[in-house]
């Protein structure tokens, strides 16, 4: 098992690296031309309402509702019912994001009123223009997300994590090429950014398909597409009861997100756009660790479970969590040491000045808290996947969100303002995850406990609590006074903080990890030693 799933892992980290790489280049570009300014604010309450369908309609389904049995048809090479199962899921999907598509484009005055009623007048025309631009990106990244899906429970990981790539070279080249072009047609720049979006989508849509054809699913796995839906057909009714109740689930979290931009659009300007910047920014460790591990591990457990391998199918939901643990931790300890540095680095130039670097470090720093949470969440909601009872997810996610807004109409009257809607989310996280195992722990019979889940967090937690504190000392009373006097620019002076200092925490850790972790990173480690 192990070596299969790290080299998943591997495959998936790397590509993801990559991809937010690129992801930071964009952000880079966007922050350099617009800031936290009006501009930004309206469009992202433009893209609030594509990106709604999207996970409502697209990868939430796909990954979750699809995609579990359908490995599991395969895995028992039951192959025509398998492409008979996609064949029908991928149709209802199309007709589905077209439908609301054309819907969206009725009612989305009503929708941006709905999301920012303290928008100005004379801006709220612009935020509906804008999201008639911007609605059928849901459409293509949908389809991309149903091509990413099946390259994902193939194992081609690696093309799979690459194709985010593609999204922010659109952006790049939308912000920095389509800008002047509309500029010089009489539209204002500001709309380069949807048409950015719209163009990378398209590209990470098309660098995804001719890897459906290979021969590990066209003649292994005998592909083939059929017309029409298979509505008598079992796993079909199956497939549309589990996505249900995850577009469910996707509606009470994106709910959560709308009150987060009707709460920000009443506070200082800027505010909207820090948030999403700051959102932005926490998914890149979130996106190479949480969810990099749920996707590198999710094929095998279906596909044990299928085969009804139960040791190794536990074994993997403990190495799923043991990972979450000791990846993340070190994480979230140098966002809370080095928040502001990193904020500075990534996106201090252009338009985005110090009171930008400010409203973003907060929300950055407050968000962080909920990394943990956050990757627990998508692993643990996937075996319910597996188990096909998403139901569980669901009705856990209504219990967070109610906690999560009353904690947001209660911190966003602290000083921390936007941050407090930040940290809200974090804690709510947190909550979701232990609810999320306390339900698992039944389904697997008592045979995973909080006493494991105990014996695995609170050793890690204590190490990276030590090496912060530690950090911070260094860093507060010995590091920044020995560069003060040192003649070099913010970014640089930025720069080394944060070489220094993860540089240093690191090591610490991994000296801890090399002695302590868990049997399967030791044994990887020394893999890698010997290569």
């Amino acid at each position: 098992m192990s070596r299969r799933v790290f080299k998943n892992l591997v495959d998936l980290i790397s590509g993801t690296l990559f991809s937010r790489i690129m992801g930071f280049l964009r952000e880079l570009v966007t922050a350099s031309y617009f800031g936290t300014g009006k501009a930004m604010d309206l469009f992202v309450i433009a893209f609030t309402i594509p990106t709604f369908f999207r996970r409502f309609l697209g990868e939430d389904v796909v990954e979750r509702a699809f995609m579990p049995p359908f490995k599991r048809l395969i895995s028992q090479k039951k192959y025509p019912q398998a492409w008979r199962l996609l064949s029908s899921s991928l149709n209802v999907m199309i007709i589905a994001l077209i439908f609301f598509m054309a819907l969206l484009y009725l009612f989305a005055p009503a929708l941006v009123h709905l999301l920012a009623p303290g928008l100005d007048a004379e801006l709220f025309p612009v935020a509906v223009k804008m999201t008639y631009w911007i609605l059928p990106f849901m459409v293509i990244i949908g389809l991309a997300a149903f091509v990413g899906g099946m390259l994902n429970f193939f194992e081609m990981n690696r093309i799979y994590a690459l194709a985010p790539a593609m999204l922010s070279v659109g952006i790049i080249v939308g912000i920095v090429v389509f800008k002047p072009i509309l500029e010089s047609h009489g539209y204002s720049g500001m709309f380069a950014l949807p048409a950015g979006f719209l163009f990378g989508g398209l590209l990470m849509f098309l660098v995804q398909l001719p890897f459906l054809m290979r021969r590990k699913i066209r003649v292994q796995a005998q592909a083939r597409y059929y017309r029409g839906i298979a509505v008598d057909d079992p796993e079909f009714r199956q497939v549309s009861r589990e996505s249900g109740f995850i577009a469910s689930k996707s509606l009470v979290d994106k709910s959560v997100e709308i009150i987060d931009r009707r709460l920000a659009s009443f506070l200082m300007s800027g505010s909207i756009s820090s948030l999403w910047f700051a959102q932005r920014l926490i998914q890149l460790p979130a996106a190479i660790i949480g969810l990099s591990i749920s996707r590198s591990l999710v094929p095998y457990l279906t596909e044990r479970k299928a085969l009804t391998a139960e040791d190794d199918f536990l074994n993997g939901i403990r190495l799923g969590i043991r990972l979450n643990f000791f990846l993340t931790l070190p994480v979230i300890m140098l966002i809370v040491l080095l928040n502001e540095p990193i904020i500075n680095i990534v996106y201090r130039r252009g338009a985005f000045d110090a009171e930008s670097v400010r409203l973003t470090s907060l929300a950055f720093w407050c968000y962080a808290f909920g990394l943990l949470g956050m990757g627990l969440n998508v692993f643990f909601s996937q075996i319910f996947s597996i188990f096909q009872k998403n139901k569980i997810p669901f009705f856990a996610s209504i219990a967070s969100a109610v906690v999560n807004i009353g904690l947001k109409f209660l911190l966003v009257r602290t000083p921390l303002k936007h941050g407090g809607i930040a940290l809200a989310s974090s804690i709510a996280f947190s909550g979701y995850a232990l609810l999320l195992f306390y339900f698992l722990k039944k389904q697997l019979d008592g045979k995973i406990t909080f006493g494991y889940l105990g014996q695995q967090f609170f050793p890690v937690a204590l190490v990276c609590t030590v090496i912060g504190f530690g950090m911070h000392f260094f860093y507060s009373n010995l590091l920044i006074p020995w560069l003060a006097p040192l003649q070099i620019g913010a970014f640089w002076r930025n720069g080394l903080y944060l070489l220094i200092i993860s540089g240093m925490s690191l090591g610490l850790y991994a000296g801890y990890v090399a002695g302590f972790g868990p049997v399967e990173i030791r044994q990887q480690l020394r893999r890698l030693i010997k290569r």
